[in-house]
């Protein structure tokens, strides 16, 4: 690969206002005077022009204001949770053919149009059906296990569709954000064959500790991502306590944790940047 391909690459590190300003001058500066140095001191300089757009993006993001950007990570957290939900009861019912009343078409296909609203925009309308939508089932549900694994995982969307509601992002409507709804197809795909062998636990498990890494992984630029991946995390990580599976502590212990390092990375954003 060639030094401009390495730099131009380099350079999708800085926020897309800072490329279209100054992205042209950066990446001339950089190749200028990398032309005769060693490819130990050219890694140097990209690595560095890494790092500065790493820094942009954080200062950026942290301009919106650490209680907004909270109330964005939950807002799309409300999504995820909503997502697994609706994946989790067309598996079952598509999938391993089980019938019962929480696995009524009319539930799940009020859930899918309660997460369209979302996608499109509508969050408060969404946020106001997913709590109608929760409080209606929940009858069913207690019945159905009334455990701790099947009446405390209820609190995390609970939680998030309260957010939706009282703190809804501001977004204009835009129906092309509908294409998530390819991820529910996909989630669906993965719950396993028809007889119903299909490990879900470990396949839902894996999926969330897969979320786990990710909201690590960006938590040093955007925290919003870190908050949203980690309470689907939790959500599972409640349903799967004491079961022999081995990341069912993992998912109950790290995503709390995690959020809670998302908050302190934005107030510490916050503090550094310029008024």
């Amino acid at each position: 690969m060639s030094r401009e391909r390495v730099a131009e690459t380099a350079l999708r590190a800085l926020p897309a206002t800072h490329r279209s300003v100054r992205g042209e001058e950066i990446l001339a500066t950089l190749l200028d005077s990398s032309a005769e140095a060693s490819p130990a001191r050219f890694a140097r300089e990209v690595a560095g022009l890494v790092r500065f757009g790493l820094r942009a993006r954080a200062t950026q993001t942290a301009s919106t204001g650490t209680r907004r950007l909270v109330a964005d990570g939950f807002c799309r957290g409300a999504m995820l949770v909503m997502t697994l939900d609706l994946s989790t009861l067309l598996g079952q019912k598509l999938g391993r053919g089980y019938e019962d009343s929480l696995l009524s078409w009319t539930s799940i296909g009020a859930l899918a149009a309660i997460l369209a609203t979302a996608l499109v925009g509508a969050e408060r309308l969404a946020g106001v059906a997913a709590l109608a939508w929760t409080a209606i089932r929940m009858p069913d549900l207690v019945a159905h296990n009334p455990t701790f694994n099947g009446i405390a995982p209820t609190f995390v969307p609970v939680v998030c569709y309260t957010v939706l509601i009282l703190a809804p992002r501001r977004r204009a409507l835009d129906l092309r954000r509908l294409a998530w709804l390819g991820a529910t197809g996909w989630l669906v795909a993965a719950y396993g064959p028809h007889d119903g062998s299909g490990p879900i636990t470990v396949i839902v498990s894996a999926a969330a500790i897969l979320l786990m890494l990710a909201d690590i992984a960006t938590l040093p630029t955007d925290p919003r991502l870190a908050i949203a991946c980690a309470l689907p995390a939790s959500y599972v990580g409640l349903m799967v306590v004491g079961k022999p599976v081995l990341p069912a502590w993992l998912l109950l212990v790290v995503p709390p944790l995690v959020i809670t390092a998302a908050v302190i990375r934005l107030q510490r954003l916050q503090q550094h940047t310029p008024l």
